[in-house]
């Protein structure tokens, strides 16, 4: 089998990974917005879940879409544009989450005192940030926008979100180590803090290489020709499995999202939850 042209074998990676994005994230979205995880502060993990979720709905299939008419049925505008869409606002959504995690543990009491009106804000600024960033892209493809101009602004972007979230969790982990987390409030926040933590550092791990991938390729003319296509589309999918670990960490380390998925599967059907429990405790 020749993986360096495009084979059923991507085509079930592929539809495979969008089926599990679009059903693991659906389950994110059904748990958060109920019971005990009904608060304002997980509204931005909401917010994260559903750009996940379009992730699975729209960037894989017009991906594998556009790969396999070789641009001819979708103008790879139109990919591009969903896929830094969809990328960009799970990028800025973690660059706000870390900042309000940096706002929790250095001030808890004024951060207990935040409006709705202050969340609604931090959940509608990635969003509004990634469409102003993709509209560049638009711009490029009607030549208003010169190829160099959006490399530097998606960079530029991709740049200051990383530092900001680093830096953001360099001094949560310095204030935590510097106290005792007394109280049951202080050391949830400061739980909650190193699950989002391990998000990012997935995200960063997962997305990186083929960010890397796109630096090299706009940077080096004779290296976009040698590339081969297998490196390319395993990097892709290793970008697009970002968009369901997610759903592997709130599992594997928030015992009441556990106990919530499963309660969702028993009221679906009972039968099943003895297996769901076994899957992922």
């Amino acid at each position: 089998m020749n993986f360096n042209s495009w084979n059923w074998f991507w085509s079930v990676c592929f539809g495979v990974s969008a089926v599990v994005i679009i059903i693991s994230n659906s389950l994110s979205i059904a748990v958060l917005v109920k019971g005990r995880f009904r608060k304002r502060s997980l509204y931005l993990l909401i917010d994260l879940a559903i750009a996940d979720l379009l992730v699975g709905l729209f960037a894989v299939p017009i991906y594998m879409i556009t790969v396999i008419s070789e641009d001819k049925f979708m103008p790879r505008v139109v990919f591009d544009s969903v896929d830094m869409f969809t990328g960009l606002s799970s990028i800025f959504t973690l660059t706000v989450i870390s900042l309000e995690r940096l706002f929790a543990i250095s001030r808890p009491l004024r951060h207990r005192q935040l409006s709705s009106h202050s969340y609604a804000i931090a959940i509608a600024t990635p969003w509004i940030l990634s469409l102003a960033v993709t509209s560049v892209r638009v711009l490029q493809h009607y030549s208003i926008v010169a190829n160099h101009q959006i490399f530097t602004v998606i960079t530029i972007s991709l740049s200051t979100s990383l530092l900001i979230t680093c830096t953001s969790y360099c001094l949560i982990w310095r204030k935590q180590t510097s106290r005792i987390q007394n109280g049951v409030r202080a050391r949830t926040e400061a739980r909650m803090s190193k699950i989002l933590f391990l998000i990012t550092g997935t995200f960063v791990l997962t997305w990186l290489p083929f960010k890397v991938l796109l630096v090299v390729v706009n940077m080096c003319v004779p290296c976009s020709r040698k590339m081969l296509a297998v490196v390319v589309f395993v990097l892709k999918l290793l970008q697009f499995s970002n968009s369901f670990i997610n759903f592997l960490i709130y599992c594997l380390r928030m015992p009441d999202y556990r106990k919530a998925v499963s309660q969702l599967f028993s009221s679906a059907n009972p039968a099943v939850t003895p297996i769901i429990l076994r899957l992922i405790r």
